[in-house]
């Protein structure tokens, strides 16, 4: 009898270990079980996911820790409890997951994640991991929601709110001193115990929900299972946190513009002589980059940040800066000068945009009277006449900054006396040998331009953008101009009815100050 009663607890041993090693094999066979990596990865990645609820469960637990030991509170609250749970679900917690309020607690994410996904490795390796038998007594402790869930999250909910939210804010969105101001918040009554409630209650409820992709299905590989899980809690965790368009910390408007905008917020529009259509010219990229909507899209952001600027404030082309700069910390101005933006006047981009019109129209002139030739009917050069009218009247429309400034369109008129002179002017440029023996000064062409247009870029070396002169414009299409002789007497004649009208204006200035001497 004694024999047998030391026989049967060898035997119960070895039945175990027999147990133990069958489980190993088959797991070790079929691979179910995610690796301790990803075991921790999914703790981790669903602690991120749900941090934007855990502010609604504090709440929760705060009303009901203020409530029920006060018999005042209690009556108050009798019969508002379903109001005041549906207040929480329908209303605080979307809020809560809202794109610029997820933005705002990306940093308690992070720090939830860092605790939660270490601890739980910890207690994992404690215990031998989900599946282990060589303790059915910590296997236990592992797989109770109340133990271990309740556990990491009572952890998490001291830890991270007092060691890690602040130096994670400092770090991603450089706010400086939150770490000070993160303890006393915490240093309120009722804080750490609500934060610890808060984390225990979530770590129990979320306990059932990474049961199965913890433990995996036997018989399917994890990463079928657990793998997809992983994906897929990766997945919301981008779209919650980074994904969407609404997604971003709030800033007040205009206090801050996208680098990928700025192409079109120091546009204009501006008419292209190679597809001949008005188009967006960005004066940043110095290039056309689309339709003329663009322009009008760029004006409407200006216009707002030109308005926020006006307050003594700067626009930034970071989301964060600009956050912390109008929240935070106004010094962040003087830490980052290099991503504060100097966004152009209406002036500014009035006058670009008129200088710029008038010389490409000038340079379509020209090409067209090369293209046409000078001896086109007079029918052919009124038609390209009213093309180039249209073009101006267009951009007209299209400005919305020409308050108080005279209509392009009205400038057109000059355009073809003007036109003659540059043709006259260039040609000299192009050829001084040649021009040397010809009555016409460059000084007098130059007069004469930029009396009837001052807006106009004659020379590549007055360019405050690329290619934009008549020079540049007109060496890129490879123009070569009439002939001299041609081009002189064009000139002539545009010369005589100059004098002409000069002449004819002083006699009709001087016959009126007569007359009015005389009935005066």
């Amino acid at each position: 009898a004694r024999q047998i009663s030391h026989s049967y607890p060898r035997h119960e041993a070895t039945e175990k270990q027999s147990r133990a090693h069958v489980h190993n094999a088959v797991t070790a066979t079929d691979n179910h079980q995610p690796p301790l990596p990803v075991r921790i990865a999914l703790v981790s990645t669903a602690t991120a996911l749900a941090t934007p609820s855990f502010p609604a469960l504090g709440f929760l637990y705060l009303v009901l820790r203020v409530t029920i030991p006060d018999a005042n509170l209690r009556n108050v609250m009798e019969g508002r409890w379903g109001a005041l749970v549906s207040f929480t679900t329908w209303t605080l917690l979307p809020t809560l997951y809202h794109g610029a309020v997820a933005s705002l607690i990306l940093p308690c994410a992070i720090g939830n994640a860092i605790v939660a996904g270490g601890v739980y490795g910890v207690v994992d390796l404690a215990c031998g991991g989900p599946s282990s038998t060589s303790s059915e007594s910590l296997n236990k402790v592992l797989q109770t929601p109340w133990i271990t869930g309740s556990g990491i999250g009572a952890t998490v909910g001291y830890i991270a709110p007092n060691y890690l939210y602040g130096p994670v804010m400092e770090y991603i969105y450089t706010m400086e001193g939150m770490s000070q101001s993160i303890h006393y918040v915490m240093s309120f009554p009722y804080a750490t115990e609500v934060s610890v409630a808060t984390g225990a209650v979530a770590g129990m409820l979320l306990h059932p929900f990474l049961y199965y992709p913890m433990n995996g299905v036997k018989g399917l590989h994890w990463g079928y299972f657990s793998g997809a899980a992983l994906a897929a809690v990766s997945a919301a965790l981008f779209y919650v946190y980074y994904g969407r368009e609404e997604v971003g910390l709030p800033v007040p408007e205009g206090s801050f513009i996208e680098p990928s905008k700025m192409g079109i917020v120091d546009s204009i529009v501006r008419y292209n002589n190679v597809s001949g259509e008005v188009e967006t010219y960005s004066l940043n990229n110095e290039q056309y980059i689309g339709s003329s909507e663009l322009c009008l899209e760029g004006r409407r952001i200006a216009e707002a940040s030109c308005s926020f600027a006006k307050s003594g404030k700067v626009v930034f082309d970071d989301r964060v800066l600009a956050f912390v700069y109008n929240y935070w910390d106004a010094n962040v101005k003087t830490r980052y000068p290099d991503h504060i933006l100097n966004i152009k006047t209406e002036e500014d981009l009035q006058l670009t945009q008129n200088s710029m019109a008038l010389t490409d129209a000038s340079v379509a002139v020209i090409l067209n009277n090369e293209r046409y030739g000078t001896d086109q009917t007079g029918s052919t050069r009124t038609d390209n006449n009213k093309d180039m009218m249209q073009i101006l009247t267009t951009i007209d429309e299209l400005n919305s900054f020409n308050k108080g400034q005279k209509s392009l369109s009205l400038t057109f008129r000059y355009l073809e006396d003007v036109s003659v002179a540059i043709e006259l002017l260039m040609i000299i440029k192009q050829s001084k040998q040649e021009c040397l023996s010809i009555n016409v000064k460059v000084p007098t062409l130059e007069r004469f331009i930029h009396r009837r247009c001052p807006e106009l870029t004659i020379y590549t070396s007055d360019e405050q953008y690329k290619d934009e002169s008549v020079e540049s414009q007109l060496r890129i299409a490879n123009w070569k101009g009439p002939e001299l002789s041609q081009a002189m007497n064009r000139w002539k004649n545009v010369h005589e009815q100059e004098t002409y009208r000069t002449w004819r204006n002083r006699v009709l200035f001087v016959a009126t100050g007569v007359l009015l001497s005389i009935v005066g």
